[in-house]
């Protein structure tokens, strides 16, 4: 196997600087024609687009968001990207002392579990997803001294908006809104097991001894890794970290917008069968010949065929495992065989 070739960098995140490395083959062939890729899609546009980046903790989401706005900044034929985070969003600290949250049955302080989807103001967020196609606007940020929110501090001026965070495909009642102002979605996977060292040692680089960072990992950080990775909704293009840190491709990139997943996420329970259905039905197996179009219950059948098909091909491009589909979908393992035949 030819060794790779890493390429030092260092960047500033949270006004600290970091060393950060990369293969050089991984920009030239993942990362550059990820960013053709969105410059093609803002150009046809003609306005501002929001690309949502996300993946569990430990991933190095952050500093890949912000090596993917320096790498636009370096040839003129790709439209610059801002980097925005989704910390900006979290309850501001009094709130976050001052509630709870429940888990397994128990309230417990926010303070506890900072980072989880319930301390975060998605309504906030929401509003502020509302003003990003505009020609200008404000991005708050989490102050990592204060340890708190300070609103209003980034202005938002480049035409790529590429916003990272691990909840922004998160199928939770609170987070459905949110993805419907992407205009497409990245997801970085990994394997549970790669990123658990990871986690503890970012905890210990904060001050934690090994036994906090390793409490803490196993109250918060593991939680949230395995709600990402089981309860995303699933990306336009899907990314997976390596064991060395390296990212490359899984699967195949999904159409934008190739599936309305409101009507994905729920197994259909509607029987209708109108007169104007029946006839478009009538009409496809005319032409086509084709059995399998004629829905004989009409909307209910069709939806229904749509669903198998979305979810084999989820399965078979690999974007998502037969134990994620039956987590996400709410399916018995005897359901998904049956699907997949």
């Amino acid at each position: 196997m030819e060794e790779k070739a890493w390429r030092t960098l260092r960047l500033t995140i949270n006004g600290l600087g970091h060393m950060v490395r990369y293969n050089q083959e991984t920009i030239d062939n993942l990362f550059l024609p990820f960013l053709r890729r969105m410059s093609k899609l803002q150009r046809e546009k003609g306005t501002r687009i929001v690309v949502y980046l996300v993946a569990p903790p430990g991933t190095g989401k952050s500093t890949l968001a912000l090596l993917l706005e320096k790498l636009s900044l370096t040839d003129s034929n790709l439209v610059p990207v801002q980097a925005l985070g989704l910390d900006g969003f979290h309850y501001h600290a009094d709130y976050i002392r001052t509630h709870t949250v429940e888990r397994d049955g128990k309230q417990v302080p926010m303070s506890m579990v900072k980072g989880c989807p319930e301390t975060f103001d998605v309504e906030h967020l929401l509003d502020k997803l509302q003003t990003l196609h505009a020609e200008e606007c404000r991005w708050p940020i989490y102050d990592r001294t204060t340890h708190d929110v300070v609103e209003e501090v980034v202005k938002v001026r480049r035409p790529i908006v590429l916003l990272e965070g691990n909840w922004l495909l998160l199928g939770d009642d609170r987070w459905l809104t949110v993805r419907n102002y992407a205009d497409y979605s990245l997801f970085v996977g990994a394997e549970p097991q790669d990123l658990k060292e990871r986690l503890i040692q970012r905890k210990m680089m904060g001050g934690k001894s090994r036994e906090e960072a390793e409490i803490f990992y196993r109250n918060s950080d593991r939680v949230n890794v395995e709600r990402v990775l089981k309860k995303s909704w699933p990306a336009d293009e899907t990314w997976q970290m390596l064991s060395d840190g390296d990212y490359q491709l899984r699967g195949k990139m999904m159409p934008n917008r190739m599936v309305n997943r409101e009507v994905l996420w729920k197994k259909p329970d509607v029987t209708i069968d109108n007169s104007l259905l029946s006839g478009i039905n009538r009409r496809i197996s005319a032409e086509k010949g084709d059995v399998g179009a004629l829905y004989k219950n009409g909307y209910a059948e069709g939806l229904s065929h749509a669903r198998r098909a979305i979810l084999r091909k989820l399965y078979q491009d690999g974007t998502m495992s037969s134990k994620a589909i039956m987590e996400t979908f709410d399916l018995t393992d005897e359901e998904l065989q049956q699907i997949l035949k």
